[in-house]
C-alpha cells in the first residue's frame, strides 16, 4: 500500500510562482490549462509537484530541498512544490527553442512556423536531464508512481527508467499528436519515441491521437503494436496506450459562479464594456497563440458584421487575450497583428461609441473570468488545432441557467466530447459567421437542451474523474476513501 502523498507529478510549467511585491515575494497562480486542471487534483490527492521555478522570486520562497508548500499556509489543503532551476541555455534551447519553436508547431501541424536549429536539441536533452535529477532525488524519499506531463519532457520516461526501472512511470501528452507524414519532419523522431516508450503508460486526449502515435512508433521504430492499438512492445518493454480527455473542476467553477463576488464583477463588467440593455455578448478566451485561431476568428467576426448588419450595435464580442511566450519573436509579431486587426474591424463597423469588438489583453483572475463566462450569450472556440481546449469546458461549467451557446472548432479535442455544441470549421469564415447568427437566434428551449446535456456530461467527467482514470490506466489504483493506492 502506498500513501497518496507518494505521488509525484512532473511538468515544465509550475502551478504557482513567486514575484516581488513591495520588497517581498508574493505567491500567485499561473495561467494555462495544464496547471489549472492539475492544481485541484494535487490539493485533493496530496503529493509532490516537480516543475521549473521560473518566477522572479521563486528562489527566495523555497525552503530546504528547493521545496515550498502551496497554495499557501492559509489554505487547509496543500502539497509540495519542488522547483527545478534551469540554466539560461536550458531555458533558451530546451523550452523556448526545441519545445516552443519545434515540437509545438509540429504537433499542431503549423509547419511553416517550425524554426528548427540543431542546437535546440542539446538544450532540450539538458532540460530533461535536469528534471530527471530532481525527480530521482525526490523518489529516494517518496518511492511512489511518477506522472509526467506534456511535450517538454518526452525524454524523461527513458531517463527515469534507466535509473529506477522498477518505478511506475506514466505520461500524459496534452497537445495533439501528428501522423507519420508530419512527424517524419523531426530529425530526432526516433529519440523522442524511444524516450516516450520507456513509460509504462502513455495517455493522449483522444483515440485519434493514440492511433497516430502507434503508427509513428511502428513506422519509425518497428515497434510491435497490437490490433486494438492499446499496447506497444519495443525492446522487450510493454507500454500501454490510452485516451482520456482532460477536464475541469466542474463543481468548483459552478460554486464560484454562484457567489456574490462574481455577481458584482458581472455588473461592473457590463458598465465597463458598455453593454447597455439589449446588447448581446459573445466571448473568446485564449492565450495569444497562433494555434488558437484568433486571427481567423476576427476575420469571421468581420464577415458576420458585414453579412448581418442588423447586429451592429446589438452584439458585442469580448476577446480576452492572455500574452504567452513573449520571448519568442513569432509570438510578439502575432500579438501586433491581432491588435491591428481588432482596430481595423472596429473602425469599419463601429459607430456612436459602440465597438463590435472589445479586446482585453492581459491576465485575468478566475472570479472575473467566470463572471465573463456567465455574462456571455455565446462562447467561441476556434482553434486551428487543439489537444482539448478547457475554455469550452469552463464556459459550460459556468452556465448556471443553461442559456448560453458554445461554438467549438472541429479541430479541438473538445468537439469529440461536447457534441451538443455548434461545431465549426475555423478555416471557413462564412460558415463561422452563419454559426454565430444561428447561436444568437437559437430558440431558448434548444439552448437549454444543448447546454444542460453538456453540463451533465462534464459533471460525470470532471477533472477528478479524469485523474482517477489516468492513474488506473497507469496501474495505480487510488482508494479515495482510505487515501491510498495499491
Amino acid at each position: 500500500m502506498l500513501s497518496r502523498s507518494d505521488l509525484t507529478v512532473v511538468s515544465n510549467r509550475e502551478p504557482y510562482e513567486h514575484r516581488w511585491l513591495k520588497g517581498r515575494p508574493v505567491c500567485r497562480q499561473t495561467d494555462g490549462g495544464l496547471t489549472s486542471a492539475l492544481d485541484p487534483v494535487l490539493r485533493r490527492l496530496g503529493g509532490t509537484w516537480v516543475a521549473w521555478g521560473s518566477g522572479e522570486a521563486d528562489r527566495d520562497a523555497v525552503g530546504p530541498g528547493d521545496v515550498v508548500e502551496v497554495p499557501s499556509e492559509s489554505h487547509s489543503y496543500t502539497y509540495r512544490l519542488r522547483r527545478v532551476w534551469l540554466t539560461r541555455d536550458e531555458a533558451k534551447g530546451g523550452y523556448l527553442g526545441y519545445a516552443s519553436e519545434v515540437l509545438w508547431p509540429l504537433c499542431h501541424v503549423t509547419l511553416d512556423r517550425v524554426a528548427y536549429h540543431k542546437g535546440f536539441w542539446n538544450g532540450y536533452r539538458a532540460l530533461n536531464r535536469r528534471f530527471a535529477d530532481a525527480v530521482l532525488e525526490e523518489s529516494r524519499e517518496r518511492p511512489g508512481p511518477i506522472w509526467i506531463h506534456d511535450f517538454h519532457l518526452a525524454l524523461l520516461p527513458g531517463l527515469l527508467k534507466q535509473a529506477v526501472p522498477e518505478r511506475r512511470v506514466a505520461l500524459f501528452w496534452h497537445i495533439p499528436w501528428p501522423g507519420p507524414d508530419v512527424f517524419r519532419i523531426l530529425p530526432e523522431r526516433r529519440d523522442l519515441l524511444e524516450g516516450l516508450l520507456a513509460a509504462d503508460c502513455l495517455t493522449f486526449q483522444t483515440a485519434g491521437y493514440v492511433h497516430e502515435f502507434a503508427e509513428c512508433a511502428h513506422q519509425f521504430l518497428g515497434a510491435e503494436v497490437d490490433r486494438s492499438h492499446d499496447m506497444i512492445q519495443h525492446r522487450g518493454h510493454k507500454t500501454r496506450l490510452t485516451a482520456q480527455a482532460i477536464s475541469v473542476d466542474v463543481r468548483s467553477i459552478a460554486d464560484l459562479a454562484k457567489t456574490a463576488q462574481v455577481e458584482t464583477y458581472m455588473a461592473v463588467a457590463r458598465r465597463g464594456l458598455g453593454l447597455r440593455q439589449g446588447i448581446r455578448m459573445g466571448l473568446g478566451v485564449d492565450r495569444l497563440d497562433y494555434t488558437k485561431g484568433l486571427l481567423k476568428r476576427l476575420w469571421a467576426l468581420d464577415t458576420f458584421f458585414t453579412r448581418y448588419p442588423q447586429y451592429r450595435g446589438k452584439f458585442t464580442f469580448v476577446q480576452v487575450a492572455v500574452p504567452t511566450r513573449s520571448e519568442v519573436e513569432a509570438y510578439r509579431r502575432y500579438r501586433e497583428v491581432i491588435r491591428q486587426t481588432v482596430s481595423e474591424i472596429n473602425a469599419r463597423h463601429g459607430s456612436g461609441g459602440w465597438h463590435p469588438l472589445e479586446y482585453l489583453e492581459g491576465r485575468i483572475g478566475l472570479s472575473k473570468l467566470v463572471a465573463y463566462y456567465r455574462m456571455a450569450d455565446l462562447a467561441l472556440v476556434s482553434s486551428v488545432y487543439d489537444g482539448m481546449n478547457l475554455v469550452a469546458k469552463e464556459y459550460v461549467s459556468s452556465q448556471l441557467d443553461d442559456q448560453g451557446v458554445l461554438l467549438v472548432s472541429q479541430m479541438a479535442g473538445a468537439a469529440d466530447e461536447l457534441t451538443d455544441a455548434l461545431i465549426i470549421n475555423p478555416y471557413d469564415p462564412e460558415g463561422m459567421a452563419d454559426a454565430l447568427k444561428q447561436a444568437l437566434e437559437m430558440p431558448e428551449e434548444e439552448r437549454r437542451r444543448r447546454m444542460s446535456a453538456m453540463r451533465r456530461h462534464l459533471q460525470m467527467h470532471d477533472v477528478h474523474a479524469w485523474v482517477d482514470r489516468c492513474l488506473r490506466d497507469a496501474g495505480v489504483w487510488w482508494d479515495q476513501r482510505q487515501g491510498s493506492s495499491e
